[in-house]
């Protein structure tokens, strides 16, 4: 079967920086580097939210209105979630699982550089001393959030991930994998009883059996190692409602779709940005897809032709149908 191939060369918004005249250029206001990801839709507001980690910003964009704006906050927020309750969301920084409050997420949102309140969010876990920070996460079919750090350096394999979930006392985070590179995106099957999990510095999005009754993870395999280089690595994923994969490949300019069986159906190729980090289905009936991206030079490159580096996509048209992650389990 012939592999479709879609094109997106234009931002819905510019929100990194430039290149021109041989040197990077800054747009006044806005971040120096932008490593946006995270994204994510509620469709309750109709609203998106996605993270600028090194910025300390979380961005919310209201579609009807055309509002996008930002808050900051006083650590790298790296992932977030829905909640149940609705009372604000929670996600993850350097640290840990963090809530941020509905407080602070004021819409219209205010672009200050003020630090929001958070508040810290279950256990204490602490870092080994080449872990770097948490980086990605999930709402799993039950409603506990699993999210897991990365390494210092791509050699290393000391990330772990961990299961926020309410026990009789209080909170807990159980260990749940660990030896990973770099966490990265999940999702999970539509019958909840696999999951998908990105170890991007090995190049893999893995698939386990999953028990949703207990959150158990058993019988890894491989579902996409793709080493070519056109495709990059995996960052983050989403599901659609057809049991499709959509992978952010960094270092690619891409986002693939996979098919349950692991073959490619769909590129989203992106020619002016170069590290595409994650993506979600959104819109009033979830089947636009928003495409999350980093500053090109990011790790150093110059690309010229990579102008939009940092900046927000969105695809549509293109025949599939989201799902909207479970809301973490909150009250």
């Amino acid at each position: 079967m012939t592999v479709r191939h879609v094109t997106v060369d234009k931002p819905l918004f510019k929100l990194g920086m430039t290149l021109g005249e041989g040197e990077w250029k800054r747009r006044a206001n806005l971040p120096t580097e932008a490593d946006n990801k995270g994204a994510l839709w509620d469709t309750r507001t109709n609203r998106l939210y996605f993270v600028d980690i090194d910025n300390c910003r979380v961005y919310t964009y209201e579609p009807a209105s055309k509002t996008l704006g930002y808050e900051t906050f006083p650590g790298k927020v790296s992932c977030l979630a829905l909640t149940e309750s609705g009372d604000g969301l929670v996600g993850t920084d350097e640290v840990g699982f963090i809530h941020i409050p509905a407080s602070s997420l004021p819409f219209p949102p205010t672009n200050s550089a003020t630090p929001k309140r958070v508040n810290q969010l279950g256990p204490t876990i602490p870092l080994g001393a080449q872990e770097k920070r948490f980086n990605d996460g999930a709402v799993d079919p039950a409603g506990r959030f699993l999210a897991g750090t990365m390494g210092r350096e791509h050699e290393q394999v000391v990330g772990r991930m961990y299961s926020l979930q309410k026990n009789g006392k209080g909170w807990e985070a159980p260990l749940v994998l660990d030896n990973i590179t770099c966490t990265n995106g999940m999702g999970w099957s539509p019958d909840g009883r696999t999951m998908y999990f990105t170890d991007s510095w090995i190049q893999e999005i893995a698939a386990f059996d999953y028990d949703v009754a207990t959150g158990t993870m058993s019988n890894r395999r491989t579902f996409s190692r793709l080493v070519d280089p056109a495709y990059g690595e995996p960052d983050g994923l989403c599901m659609d409602a057809a049991g499709g994969v959509w992978s952010a490949r960094w270092q690619s300019g891409k986002v693939v779709r996979f098919d349950p069986t692991g073959r490619i159906t769909d590129e989203v190729d992106i020619p002016t940005a170069w590290h595409v980090t994650c993506v979600v289905f959104g819109g009033d009936r979830l089947d636009e897809l928003y495409v999350t991206t980093a500053d090109t030079g990011y790790n150093g490159e110059v690309i010229p032709e990579r102008v939009d580096g940092g900046s927000l996509f969105v695809v549509a048209g293109l025949g599939y149908t989201g799902v909207e992650r479970t809301r973490f389990k909150d009250a």
